[in-house]
This record gives structure tokens, C-alpha cells and sequence, in this order.
């Protein structure tokens, strides 16, 4: 928490740049040139894209956030040059279409909405506008379809008692109020680096001002953390689990704008299920809530989620994305007692927790359209068709980079996955733009998190690696894989403590 407060801001200018890792002035020479090219191609190759994105940034401040891409001392010479942005004209297929008409092929996976593939979104969307645009805009009365997501979902979750939100961040806020209320109990835990939303009230990292003094960050995977939860179990009413951080234990979620050299550790971790089954035991025997925060992985992992991939029933699960068949969603699932919105004994006393658009009934009919789709037995066969392809794409993309003397290696979890970088360099980051270039769309964080889709087939895969190698032979040539001469922890440490120093003096200055 105290970081934030530290940590300056700082940019390395144009001429520092390409040398800012002790490079000789040859190669240095080579990245300014290859940056120079692959800007003066973008121009002519994106201009709608670019004007448009130029405009919206006056307007949106997410979109300006979202623009600084690498490591952010490189940022400010970085966007005098390239802008990824991208605007989107259509989806065709894993593809991607943009305002001018270049074809890219999605691993963004739209903030892991994306499952099933685009092609399946827009077939559950016409299917629920055909079934709700009688009833158009109405609000506050349930019909039949309702009824039937309730029954799928409660088969499912394996929880008798749904309820309906507009986005995952609602369905946790829903999922931690119910629990606070009806166990009277105020502490929440949660697990290091772990993301439950944009909520500032359970968001205990980097990212928000408002440090919450109801909620206990435990270290994943720790037999301490479990004692803890023990020792205070009067006072803990739930404990959140995103099991996403399988793949980076104790760590926020990989990006680009964190990585300063080949910093980035991400892997399946060895006996994470025994250790879900343990903290799920230590719940129990403590009288404390178990809430699976499923927003993301819910039906990416599994048809039931990790509930499903990790056989375990969690008294609380919170789900989002992908389960509105391509409009906005959250829902809770639990038992009775802990979703309650009243006291039995207290009249005065209630939990309010509702929406406007909860129960929206287009929302309903796509969500209707996803879950029947769900439940065919093409649809559970696909996954274990999609973790072969995955599996196999994974090894024969590792091997092509390694026999071509590539620093970059690939891990998954499930369908989503992430590149290491194999040795030291300050210039990872730079990747993210060759793979644009090269015709892979990725989101803002990179390279840190990609995702495939259930519609990927071996053609797409093979496709992709194609496009990769293509990405890192440009890479190799412009000389940002080149070996750093100087310590790039020295340097990194240099450049922090001069700029801690600059911003001392010049707040000493403004105040005196």
C-alpha cells in the first residue's frame, strides 16, 4: 500500500531509449530504425483506426489508461510513435476486422467474456432478441424464461437460490453483503494479487485509494493463512477465492506495463486443488463462508466452472461475463440462509441489495440461448477437444521457438495463457506491437494474459504460430532481443532513485 506513494513516475527520453541497457550505439541504431519503420507502416496501414482512436482519447479517460501498453518509463516515446488501439468494424470467426480492413486474429478473448466464440455470441443474441422484443422495455416482473435459467443455474452452482446483477464486480459486492449480513460478521478475506472487481470496498492492491479496513489479504496456498482464518473466525464471514491465481499465485494479474526485464513467473501451481479442498475443509469446521468468485473462470474452465474442474462445492458462487451470452451479467448463487435479505427476528433490520436492469428480459433470453447451449453434450465434448488443441499448440510453439533460438516460451492454465520471456531484456514489452503488426489482436495488458475460445480449431492454431514466429523474427531484426550490456537491476535502480530524488527536490522547492 505504501508504494503508490513512493514509486515516481518517471520517462526515459528519445535519447536514452535505445540504449538505456548499456547497447552499442550499432544496435541502438537498428531499434530506432525498426521503430521508425513499423511507425511509418502504421500510419498507412491504420489511419482510421489511429484518427479515430486520436479523438476518443479527448473524450475517455479508460482509453488514455489504457494506451500506456509497456513498461511505463517508455511509455511517453512509445506513443510518439505507435498507437495500438484498435476499432472494430466486425468479428469474423477468431478474427477480428478493423475500420481498415485489416484481418487480425483475436487472443484478446474480450476480458474473458469470450468462450464460446464470436460466431456463437451473435447466434444466442438473435435468439434472445427473437424470444424478449415482445416484452421490449419492462422491468420488475419475472416471467418463464427467468424460471428456467433459475433451474439450470441451480443444477449448475448446486445452490437452491439465485439472484441477478448487471456486471461480476455487482455479483461479489451482492455475494460479500449477503455474507456480512447473515453471519453478522464483518471481515472478509481474500488472497494476494487476486482480482473480485473494480469495487474499491474489496480491492486491498495497487489501483485503490480507499484501503478497506474489513478485509484480511492472506498469502495463497499458506498453512498459515489457514490458522489465521481458524483464530478468528468470530469475526470472518467470508473468504473469496479466485482460482485464477492458480496460474500466478500471489501475484496481480500479468501485463506488459510491469514488465521490466524477463520478470514475469506464470505456471499452473503443483497442489492447488488439495490445497482449495483444505481451505474448503478449514471453512466448514470454522463456520466461515466459502464465495467462489467465478466471474472469470466460470464455464472457461469447465461446464461448471472450477467448482467443476476442481470438485468443490463453495457455499457462495458469483459468475459474469461470458454466462449473459454476450450482454452484460452477474449472478450469486447460494443456499437460504446466507442469502437472505432479511432478518427473522429484526424487522428494521435488511439488506438491500438490488438493480434497475437486474432480470433484464433480453439479458434473460441470451442468457437462456447460452445455458441450453451449454448443456448439449457437443458443447462438454468440445472442451476436451479445445484442452488437445491447447495442449499441442503449447508444445510444438515452444519447440519452434526454441530450435529458432526465440527468447520467449508459452505456459497455459485451461485456455488462458501467457509468453515468458526466457532471458533478461528491458524491450519484452516491445513484442505486443510486432504481434499487431504481424495480425494478433491482444488486449491492453499484452502479452500477459491470452485467451482462446471453444471455436479455435487446429487450422487456427497452426495459423497463429505462423503469425507468432513471423513476430519474432521482425523482434530479432530490429534488435530488441539483443543481450543487455549493463545490469538492468542497477539501471532500473538508478533511474528510480534519481527520479525519487528529482520529484524530493522539487516538492521542497514548490513548498518552500
Amino acid at each position: 500500500p505504501y508504494a503508490k506513494h513512493i514509486l515516481p513516475k518517471y520517462t526515459i527520453d528519445e535519447e536514452g531509449f535505445f540504449n538505456c541497457d548499456g547497447a552499442s550505439a550499432e544496435v541502438a541504431s537498428r531499434r530506432k530504425t525498426a521503430l521508425q519503420e513499423l511507425s511509418d507502416k502504421w500510419k498507412k496501414k491504420y489511419p482510421k483506426c489511429q484518427e479515430f482512436s486520436e479523438e476518443l482519447k479527448k473524450m475517455i479517460s479508460d482509453l488514455r489508461f489504457t494506451s500506456s501498453r509497456c513498461f511505463p518509463a517508455f511509455n511517453g516515446v512509445v506513443q510518439k510513435y505507435l498507437d495500438p488501439s484498435m476499432a472494430l468494424e466486425r468479428t469474423e470467426g477468431v478474427d477480428v476486422v478493423d475500420l481498415d480492413g485489416n484481418s487480425s486474429m483475436d487472443i484478446s478473448g474480450s476480458y474473458g467474456v469470450n468462450v464460446c466464440g464470436y460466431e456463437k455470441y451473435k447466434e444466442f443474441i438473435e435468439e434472445g432478441w427473437s424470444h424478449a422484443k415482445k416484452q421490449g422495455l419492462f422491468l420488475g416482473s419475472l416471467d418463464k424464461t427467468v424460471l428456467d435459467n433459475i433451474a439450470m443455474l441451480r443444477d449448475i452452482s448446486g445452490h437452491p437460490e439465485v439472484s441477478f446483477h448487471m456486471s461480476g464486480t455487482e455479483a461479489v459486492m451482492c455475494a460479500v453483503r449477503v455474507a456480512r449480513f447473515n453471519t453478522k460478521k464483518k471481515l472478509c478475506v481474500t488472497f494476494g494479487g487476486a482480482y473480485h472487481g473494480w469495487w474499491d470496498g474489496m480491492q486491498p492492491v495497487a489501483g485503490n485509494e480507499r484501503m478497506p479496513d474489513d478485509v484480511l489479504c492472506l498469502k495463497d496456498m499458506s498453512p498459515l493463512s489457514l490458522k489465521v482464518i481458524e483464530a478468528r473466525k468470530g469475526e470472518i464471514a467470508a473468504v473469496l477465492i479466485n482460482a485464477l491465481q492458480c496460474f500466478h499465485l500471489n501475484q496481480s494479474p500479468p501485463s506488459d506495463p510491469v514488465l521490466s526485464t524477463n520478470n514475469r513467473k506464470v505456471a499452473p501451481t503443483p497442489g492447488y486443488k488439495e490445497w482449495l479442498h483444505k481451505l474448503r475443509e478449514t471453512c466448514t469446521r470454522a463456520g466461515v463462508a466459502l464465495i467462489f468468485d467465478e466471474v472469470y473462470t466460470g464455464f472457461r474452465l469447465h461446464p461448471r466452472g472450477a467448482q467443476g474442474a476442481y470438485d468443490i462445492k463453495a457455499d457462495i458462487v458469483c459468475y459474469g461475463k461470458t454466462l449473459g451470452g454476450g450482454l452484460p451479467i452477474g449472478v450469486v448463487c447460494g443456499p437460504k440462509d446466507l442469502m437472505a435479505r432479511g432478518d427473522a427476528k429484526k424487522a428494521a433490520r435488511i439488506n438491500y441489495v438490488i438493480g434497475t436492469f437486474a432480470g433484464h428480459p433480453f439479458v434473460m433470453a441470451t442468457m437462456n440461448a447460452f445455458l441450453k447451449w451449454l448443456q448439449k453434450p457437443e458443447t462438454v465434448k468440445s472442451y476436451d477437444v479445445m484442452a488437445e488443441n491447447i495442449e499441442s499448440f503449447i508444445a510444438r510453439a515452444n519447440a519452434s521457438f526454441k530450435e529458432r533460438g526465440f527468447p520467449i516460451k508459452l505456459s497455459n492454465w485451461f485456455s488462458v495463457w501467457s509468453i515468458l520471456y526466457t532471458e533478461p531484456g528491458r524491450y519484452h514489452w516491445m513484442f505486443q506491437y510486432y504481434l499487431k503488426d504481424a495480425g494478433v489482436n491482444l488486449s491492453w495488458v499484452g502479452t500477459g494474459r491470452l485467451l482462446f475460445s471453444l471455436e479455435w480449431q487446429k487450422a487456427d492454431y497452426d495459423r497463429l504460430l505462423e503469425r507468432l514466429l513471423v513476430a519474432c523474427a521482425e523482434m530479432q531484426k530490429g534488435g530488441w532481443w539483443e543481450p543487455p550490456v549493463a545490469s538492468i537491476k542497477a539501471k532500473l535502480m538508478t533511474e528510480i532513485g534519481g527520479a525519487v530524488i528529482k520529484n524530493a527536490i522539487s516538492s521542497f522547492t514548490s513548498q518552500g
